[in-house]
């Protein structure tokens, strides 16, 4: 699953590198891309119920924003 989601996430930050742009939220867009990636990652390495409690919820903030 660490393989499954570095390599989609790749992807789609290769695939965002040229749809943003240009774009004046660029900085912002690729904070909460990253911290989105953190997160699934940590969500797929937790240990216990706590932390994939935490990580899940880290994972919809990035998707809302």
């Amino acid at each position: 699953m660490l393989v499954v989601v570095t390599g989609v996430s790749l992807l789609v930050h290769v695939y965002s590198i040229g749809y943003m742009h240009g774009d004046g939220g660029y900085p912002r867009f690729f904070a909460y891309l990253s911290l989105f990636t953190f997160s699934m990652l940590m969500l797929v390495l937790a240990a216990n119920f706590l932390l994939l409690y935490v990580f899940w919820e880290a994972v919809g903030l990035c998707s809302t924003s």
